[in-house]
């Protein structure tokens, strides 16, 4: 009873957007909120954000369904869209009264229990899912472009500096005290778009530019993981699993139950080999220059 008085319950609003024709979305984050219902501690609330509610009706229990128009994700998206800027303020939207925000891609599931990171969020900690590289010291081709465009100048008062980090933005989580730096990350990104950069992960950039500067940003892939890099095989086991528990009318939390004692064992991400590197290459943009040199030698007296 001490220890409760010491340390009262942390509420946390767990957030996912699901929209568009792909079917595959909603069943990534129905998956995703059977995982939360396994492992994120109470007190809780879980938020699907989508345009197709109805997807989730089986689910209305459980979870909180906000349904959005296409107009409201096109102004979220903002003008001349090439990032992922509804994100960003899809969780202004949908910041509670109290406790925290963790905002998660469809493509993310929770495989252990939560606690530990609503521990550090109660502690002032923030979290985004993994700590990608530093901006100004990759070797990697596009990542040495972005840094070259983006470290002419500054953006709203921000600048970047060498060592500032790429994070994934798969997991965006918050204290509600610190809300005002989700209004800053959605001025950054505008500032750098006003400048006519057009970088894919643009909204990655900046969420590790605001809650990185606070020392205070950790990674969340202790507890979660975000399989866009193997997408596809997730894709068959999560239709798989969904399949098999709605033939058998489970609800909910038995269909979380089952999930927490056999999660989903899939590598989040597989890189191709040096061979598939090697196919890709031929069967790719190169195809054509060998193409042209085969048929130089084929004509040749």
């Amino acid at each position: 009873m001490r220890d409760a008085m010491m340390n009262p319950p942390f509420p946390v609003c767990y957030v996912t957007l699901a929209y568009g024709a792909d079917e595959r979305v909603y069943d990534q984050a129905s998956m995703l909120l059977l995982s939360l219902i396994a492992h994120a501690p109470e007190p809780r609330e879980l938020v699907v954000v989508t345009d197709h509610p109805e997807r989730f009706a089986w689910l209305a229990w459980d979870v909180r369904v906000h349904a959005v128009t296409g107009e409201q994700l096109s102004e979220w998206r903002g003008r001349d869209p090439f990032s992922m800027r509804q994100k960003l303020e899809v969780a202004r939207s949908q910041v509670p009264a109290q406790g925290a925000l963790v905002l998660l891609d469809a493509d993310t599931l929770v495989h252990s229990d939560l606690t530990p990171m609503v521990d550090g969020l109660a502690q002032g900690a923030l979290f985004l899912h993994k700590r990608e590289f530093e901006l100004g010291y990759s070797r990697r081709r596009g990542n040495m472009a972005l840094w070259k465009e983006i470290s002419k100048r500054t953006y709203a008062g921000w600048y970047f500096r060498p060592g500032d980090a790429m994070w994934n933005s798969g997991v965006i989580a918050l204290p509600v005290t610190e809300a005002p730096m989700l209004d800053q990350a959605i001025q950054l990104y505008d500032a750098i778009a006003e400048a006519g950069i057009r970088h894919f992960a643009t909204e990655q950039l900046v969420l590790g530019q605001v809650l990185g500067r606070t020392q205070r940003l950790r990674e969340a892939m202790p507890w979660l993981m975000h399989y866009w890099g193997n997408k596809k095989a997730f894709d068959v086991e999560i239709a798989k699993r969904l399949g098999e528990t709605r033939a058998a009318g489970l609800r909910p939390a038995q269909a979380a139950e089952i999930l927490r004692r056999n999660p989903v064992n899939l590598p989040p991400e597989v890189r191709p080999g040096r061979l598939a590197k090697i196919k890709r290459w031929i069967t790719g943009g190169k195809a054509s220059v060998i193409s042209k040199q085969l048929s130089v030698i084929s004509n040749q007296p």
